[in-house]
């Protein structure tokens, strides 16, 4: 077993309390060699590396977006299952495959594990766990980075709030197995489960390992019509409001004329105009979850 610890996770907190956290999880009985990671992306070359040398189970310290790249290493070297101490912001993913939020009851779904085989996302050239947010869900991950002193919900929200009232929705075309749209888009979620943000609820009905993916589209919506559907994100209604489409696929194409402020589970991602595909890989993915209480 490999611990891959991204101490800028949590906004920094993660590196600066890691010695107290060493100590806990050795308490715990959780003694494994570690590895750091030093830049975006260095978690996959040290999952991919580690499971090239015959390293069964890689464990993700951080949020959602190192868990990602760990799952990115794992794919690309076509081996390996992930563990996951939820130690991030918004930790969605965590949530989504029944992980314990307190990292002592994390620790101990380690120790009395069961392996849990989950779809991933096909994003382009990469793969995704749990979210990909863009349009306005983009610019709120990046604003939601910068705030140093508050994690979770909170963070998203306060971000949230500061951008409802500068987004300009762009124009995009949209197509998937059975639906089409072309205009202005203000929201499109694409979820493997569902919840992101730290809760916000953009695809209600979306199960890790069904098979297929959730989008959830809300077309051009002036300033005066986001604050509620913010309200409807939280409560998993926003699918219900006019202008909203929740889209069940399993592969869908997105095109647009200008950049896209995007992220991949909370990894920020500026995507230039062009195209991009989005497909499930079934059961892509083995995790290591709870013995009881994660679901199936």
């Amino acid at each position: 077993m490999l611990l891959i610890v991204n101490p800028a996770a949590a906004g920094g907190r993660l590196g600066k309390q890691w010695p107290r956290v060493r100590n806990f999880l050795e308490g715990l009985g959780l003694r494994v060699p570690q590895a750091f990671t030093r830049a975006p992306g260095h978690a996959t070359e040290l999952a991919f590396e580690a499971v090239a040398r015959g390293t069964e189970a890689v464990v993700a310290a951080g949020g959602d977006g190192t868990i990602c790249e760990v799952a990115q290493g794992l794919h690309e070297a076509g081996g390996g299952v992930l563990g996951i101490l939820p130690l991030g912001t918004g930790n969605d993913t965590a949530r989504t495959l029944g992980i314990p939020r307190k990292l002592g009851d994390a620790v101990a779904a380690l120790h009395q594990a069961r392996v849990r085989e989950v779809d991933l996302m096909q994003v382009g050239s990469r793969v995704v766990v749990n979210a990909v947010g863009l349009g306005m869900l983009g610019v709120i991950n990046v604003k939601a980075a910068r705030f140093k002193k508050v994690r979770g919900l909170a963070s998203y929200l306060a971000a949230a709030l500061h951008t409802l009232f500068r987004y300009q929705p762009p124009t995009v075309e949209l197509q998937s197995e059975s639906f089409t749209y072309r205009g202005p888009m203000t929201i499109l979620a694409i979820h493997n489960g569902p919840t992101t943000g730290g809760g916000f609820r953009l695809a209600p009905g979306a199960e890790p390992d069904d098979g297929q993916l959730e989008a959830c589209l809300v077309e051009g919506v002036g300033v005066a019509g986001r604050i509620p559907r913010l309200l409807a994100a939280l409560r998993g209604t926003l699918h219900r409001w006019p202008k909203s489409h929740l889209l069940p696929f399993r592969r869908l194409r997105l095109t647009y004329q200008e950049p896209l402020d995007a992220h991949w589970d909370g990894n920020p991602w500026r995507m230039p105009p062009g195209e991009l595909e989005v497909a499930v890989l079934p059961r892509a993915l083995h995790v290591l979850v709870p013995a009881q209480g994660a679901g199936s």
